[in-house]
């Protein structure tokens, strides 16, 4: 659908210091902070929605994007709302 090969792909987002794997991390992070802080959601389910097959591997990743786990980032965010 964005008639390229996967090759000429992998090139394109090379040339712009990125990939596909980067840009997936990217919007699963967005996609997970917005279920976490505006759709109040459980970690558990947050992980199925974006194709975790576990939470434990969800919340490493997200580890990983936001230095936090993704219960700490939540209670972070709340507290900042209430100073």
């Amino acid at each position: 659908s964005l008639h390229m090969s996967e090759s000429s792909l992998r090139r394109r987002l090379q040339r712009e210091d990125t990939s596909y794997q980067a840009l997936k991390d990217e919007i699963r992070c967005e996609v997970a902070i917005d279920h976490l802080l505006n759709q109040r959601a459980k970690v558990a389910d947050i992980a199925e929605h974006l194709g975790f097959t576990e939470p434990s591997s969800f919340v490493r990743s997200f580890k990983s994007w936001t230095g936090q786990t993704p219960t700490a980032y939540r209670d972070r965010i709340q507290e900042l709302g209430q100073a």
